[in-house]
């Protein structure tokens, strides 16, 4: 029984946006953490977004980690995300990038408890707009998790992710945001 709870991954489901999958591999640890993360991240995102790591050296292809089973990359039905988008104002929908579209309308209409981490405030805003804050998780904290040390920038921490949860979460409470 401990064997196989050694293998049980920490976060079993886990979307990532574009910035924590750049930096993951800027740090040269994506390996490591697709072994201890249930990695799922939208086909644009995969395709599109998170392309080449920061110093824009090293190309980022997922497909071979998709193959291989080590992550899931999702399609989601257009007409679903465009009835997910449609639920906010303009405001919100200029904010919110293409793969987070994707990422936060399958988080939506899942029954399952994701945990979605992101670098953009926009992503954070939505679910604190949707009642969805405890769905939010920075980078920062996996890493405290996971054991990982690494000092990340202002945009992958705790304290990037609260501001703009509660930034939605104040829109929720004056009107804002939602049509």
């Amino acid at each position: 029984r401990k064997e196989r709870n050694s293998r049980m991954k920490k976060f079993p489901f886990l979307l990532l946006d574009a910035g924590p999958i750049i930096k993951l591999f800027s740090l040269g640890v994506w390996q490591n953490f697709i072994e201890h993360c249930d990695v799922t991240i939208s086909r644009i995102v995969a395709e599109d977004e998170a392309l080449y790591t920061e110093d824009g050296k090293e190309r980022i292809n997922l497909r071979p980690y998709e193959e291989q089973g080590l992550i899931k990359i999702l399609d989601l039905n257009p007409s679903e995300v465009k009835a997910f988008h449609d639920k906010f104002d303009h405001l919100y929908k200029a904010e919110i990038h293409s793969g987070e579209k994707e990422m936060l309308a399958f988080m939506d209409n899942s029954h399952e408890n994701w945990f979605v981490c992101s670098a953009d405030g926009a992503v954070y805003r939505v679910l604190g707009l949707l009642g969805k804050a405890e769905q939010g998780i920075s980078l920062e904290e996996i890493f405290k998790k996971l054991g990982l040390t690494q000092k990340l920038q202002w945009k992958y921490t705790k304290q990037f992710r609260e501001k703009w949860t509660r930034q939605g979460q104040i829109d929720s409470i004056q009107g804002k945001g939602a049509t």
